[in-house]
């Protein structure tokens, strides 16, 4: 058996790592990300429940906090329309 060793790509490490750059990956661009996700999910499911948006849906998986409500309650809309309004 040979003895491999692991190479250490310079560069790849803290704020130098290629995912990191831009900040497109910082925890703060996660969560953003995560949000509008749950806005634009939650909106395309309004969409099809209430019948004035047709064509498929998102592919993908759901955001974490998506939750899948009926819309013709009148308090599940309203917490749905409370989350698509919310300002950062």
């Amino acid at each position: 058996m040979q003895n491999k060793v692991k190479r250490v790509r310079l560069g790849s490490t803290g704020s130098k790592h290629w995912n990191y750059q831009h900040g497109n990956e910082t925890l703060a661009a996660k969560q953003e990300r995560s949000e509008r996700s749950l806005r634009l999910h939650y909106l395309q499911d309004i969409g099809h429940q209430l019948s004035f948006m047709g064509g498929r849906r998102m592919a993908g998986r759901k955001p974490v906090n998506f939750v899948t409500l009926d819309y013709k309650n009148k308090d599940h809309l309203v917490y749905v329309i409370n989350i698509i309004n919310k300002v950062n």
